[in-house]
């Protein structure tokens, strides 16, 4: 059973906005009808608001404050179980298409990606049912393109807070197919490791100065980038470090932009427990579970109250 005080809050950490997904959609900025497919039409106004990358940055810029980061309930954390065929044959490729359409910058970064992801398929050994998407997401979340606001920046910003409610979601999350098409890649790939069963051992270097208090469990809320290699996530270190376990993280250095980096990609759902902390550095040990508060939700699922919590073999229990 899990205690409701941690869950409810974990982690203290001063940060910067970008950092913590404290974000404003330009969908809520400017309205949802707008920006929501059901009432977008390419009018030549329109057109117009579309043609410049900084459009569709998500991201805004703001000045660095402190803020808590905690379990991150807001965090969109579907995990799509019984309903992945589905997303795949029917609903994902129709929300791709027009998401490429409506975020400049998303539709360069999936068409570059496209064309990588051609010719490096034929260089590794995947998977039957890795489909073409997986790996295109995953290309587009590892470059650091465009320049400046990187789409994964862009991504995990929304991502720690498209799960306010089921409305948020539908309506204001606009990477509904990234997020979608690398969970699914994240799966498959973990579903086919010899590695299913047992951890990596992994490094995270934070680019900004934290103040994290030694609480027990957390989620990082996003999709989080981690090495293998100590010294590649030292370079990435400026005030804090974490050397971590995961469960569910998954190797994805043979299809990502950049191999050298030996990444190790963890899903937004993962929970960790605090072990100890050694100068600037914090221990963490995941406790191979997913913790969900959303599942199928495009199909009509609201957001539970509490988190469903799996052992990732789809073993439920209700952490309560």
């Amino acid at each position: 059973m899990c205690n409701t005080q941690t869950f409810l809050l974990l982690t203290s950490v001063s940060l910067c906005l970008d950092l913590a997904g404290i974000v404003t959609d330009k969908s809520v900025e400017d309205g949802v009808r707008f920006y929501h497919p059901k009432f977008w039409k390419k009018t030549k106004k329109n057109v117009e608001r579309q043609t410049t990358l900084e459009k569709f940055n998500f991201l805004p810029l703001i000045k660095c404050k402190p803020q808590i980061l905690d379990f991150n309930t807001n965090s969109f954390d579907d995990q799509y179980i019984g309903c992945s065929n589905q997303y795949e044959m029917d609903l994902m490729p129709k929300i791709l298409t027009w998401e490429k359409s409506f975020n400049v910058a998303f539709g360069l970064a999936w068409d570059r990606a496209a064309q990588k992801w051609n010719r490096l398929k034929r260089k590794v050994r995947l998977p039957s049912d890795f489909r073409d998407e997986f790996g295109i997401a995953t290309i587009v979340y590892t470059t650091d393109w465009p320049e400046g606001s990187p789409i994964y920046k862009e991504l995990n910003g929304n991502v720690s807070m498209a799960g306010r409610s089921r409305r948020h979601y539908v309506m204001d999350f606009h990477y509904k197919a990234l997020h979608f098409y690398l969970t699914r890649a994240l799966q498959v790939l973990r579903r086919h490791s010899k590695r299913q069963t047992k951890t990596y051992k992994v490094f995270r270097g934070i680019d900004k100065s934290l103040q994290v208090s030694e609480v027990e469990d957390l989620r990082f809320g996003r999709f989080t980038s981690s090495s293998r290699n100590f010294e590649v996530a030292k370079g990435y270190s400026d005030g804090l470090f974490f050397e971590m376990t995961t469960c569910f993280g998954v190797d994805i250095h043979r299809i990502s932009f950049f191999p050298e980096e030996q990444e190790v990609l963890i899903p937004v759902a993962e929970k960790f427990r605090f072990v100890e902390k050694s100068g600037a550095t914090y221990v963490l040990d995941s406790t191979c579970e997913l913790c969900s508060h959303f599942n199928c939700t495009y199909l009509g699922d609201e957001k539970r109250d509490f988190p469903v919590c799996s052992s990732g073999k789809y073993h439920l229990h209700y952490c309560i």
